[in-house]
């Protein structure tokens, strides 16, 4: 079975659809726990299954992540053991979900979740054991904020990362990102090594029924 890349460009309009259309107050059922989901915010999914069932948080990191949307990931490295957690998101909406999560599962003290432009709203001195990152797959021109949740225009969120996120990372720090195999992935592998972070996969999910496969990597600083 083939990659059809028209056929996963359709599917995301349709999921901006749906989620511009979200009434707030819904409920997704997210690795065993029930999350909220707001209006114009990307819902949990399996896209991030990959992630969230391998990557390791030590007992009391601290731990960054960013493009958080429903805040799901955040939540999950609370659960994992994280000692603080710090939630970014460009989109207020999802900001206000993020927060709404982190209380429903007991981790308001625990989750700071902030509006940003990837680090923008950080000090330039927090540093971080961990950063996660489950970013828009495919490059695509961008019709508005909520399609900035799966289109990454010009590749500004995977450049970014890469140009900032050693910046905000202690020095025996790690970061997990996601991907899709219709997505940039070679380029992404590029910009990794080009930071000097060593990168390796730690966890796949195939869509059953599909060609579409999530990863999950990990980035060590050299």
């Amino acid at each position: 079975m083939k990659l059809d890349h028209a056929a996963i460009r359709d599917y995301h309009r349709e999921m901006h659809g749906k989620f511009r259309r979200t009434e707030t107050g819904s409920t997704v059922e997210y690795l065993g726990k029930q999350f909220v989901v707001h209006k114009n915010v990307f819902w949990p999914g399996d896209d991030s299954w990959a992630l969230v069932n391998s990557y390791v948080i030590h007992p009391g990191e601290d731990v960054l992540d960013v493009g958080t949307g429903a805040g799901h990931i955040a939540v999950f490295s609370a659960y994992k053991g994280a000692g603080r957690v710090v939630a970014l998101d460009i989109n207020p909406h999802a900001v206000e979900n993020a927060k709404d999560n982190a209380e429903r599962h007991g981790y308001r003290d625990t989750i700071e979740v902030m509006e940003s432009d990837m680090f923008s709203a950080l000090h330039e001195d927090r540093k971080f054991d961990v950063i996660t990152m489950n970013p828009p797959f495919l490059e695509h021109v961008l019709d508005d904020i909520v399609s900035n949740s799966t289109w990454d225009e010009d590749l500004h969120v995977h450049k970014e990362f890469f140009e900032r996120s050693r910046d905000y990372l202690k020095p025996s720090g790690r970061s997990y990102i996601a991907h899709a195999n219709f997505g940039p992935i070679k380029e992404m592998k590029q910009m990794a090594r080009a930071a000097d972070y060593t990168i390796r996969e730690i966890g796949r999910y195939k869509k059953p029924n599909t060609a579409v496969i999530f990863y999950a990597f990990e980035l060590q600083p050299r």
